[in-house]
């Protein structure tokens, strides 16, 4: 039952999908165990409603509604993290300078530049993409992973407090395990591919981690979201770069 719960949470928090029965109190740390399957099946349900509206007819549309529906189905939770993140870093000089910008509910230049960005390269890289779907099922399922790699290893980072403050730190080994495994199923299906991202993502997030360690101390709620937005236009790239090297 508890496995249960941990999943419904996961869905809870990381989609707009209402779960009006699930407890409140349940452990959002416990719940990252399914991080990356949460993400598989938000790209699996993106990928199937671009079918099912004929978008894939249409290759830039096609593009358009594999970026758009994870945002409808998130509510653009990460999002807005990657905007905290980019108004912060790049605003802040000090760690108490970028702490108050993040927590700043209003959006300033920087933050939305770094949106139009990452929309713009997403869109861009899966345009120019021909395996657009396991592109994205791999990607949407490696971010949460990275999410809860930074979460294990790096301590929180604001004395205020937040919502990071209930995983930082707080995650498990069993549920880096069980993310790790969910993961390594999706790379055993892509095969090739799929193996030379994950060992292209590992470098990635630890000198992510180590950024964000060295400028603030350990990880917020933001920065976890901006990382998993990071890494999705990180594999999207990598995907591309391993693709356009076969036809050479």
């Amino acid at each position: 039952m508890k496995l249960v719960n941990d999943f419904l949470q996961a869905v809870r928090f990381l989609t707009l999908i209402p779960i009006p029965f699930l407890k409140k109190e349940t452990d959002l740390a416990r719940s990252m165990f399914f991080f990356p399957l949460v993400g598989c099946l938000m790209a699996m349900v993106t990928v199937f409603l671009t079918h099912i509206l004929s978008l894939d007819l249409f290759l830039r549309l096609e593009a358009l509604g594999l970026l758009t529906f994870p945002i409808l189905l998130s509510g653009g939770l990460h999002l807005d993290g990657l905007s905290d993140f980019c108004d912060g870093f790049f605003g802040g000089r000090t760690k108490e300078d970028t702490l108050k910008i993040m927590k700043d509910s209003r959006i300033g230049a920087w933050g939305t530049l770094g949106i139009l960005l990452a929309l713009f390269w997403k869109w861009e890289l899966l345009t120019s993409l021909s395996v657009r779907a396991s592109a994205l099922i791999l990607s949407m399922t490696a971010s949460r992973w990275g999410q809860v790699v930074l979460a294990y290893f790096l301590p929180y980072a604001n004395p205020e407090g937040g919502l990071g403050q209930s995983v930082a730190k707080k995650v498990k080994i069993r549920e880096l395990i069980g993310a790790t495994a969910f993961l390594t199923l999706v790379i055993f299906f892509l095969k090739g591919p799929g193996l030379l991202c994950f060992l292209a993502l590992v470098p990635f997030l630890g000198a992510l981690g180590f950024f964000f360690y060295k400028r603030i101390g350990g990880v917020t709620g933001d920065l976890l979201g901006a990382a998993s937005e990071l890494t999705e236009v990180y594999l999207l790239f990598i995907f591309f770069l391993i693709r356009s090297g076969e036809y050479r």
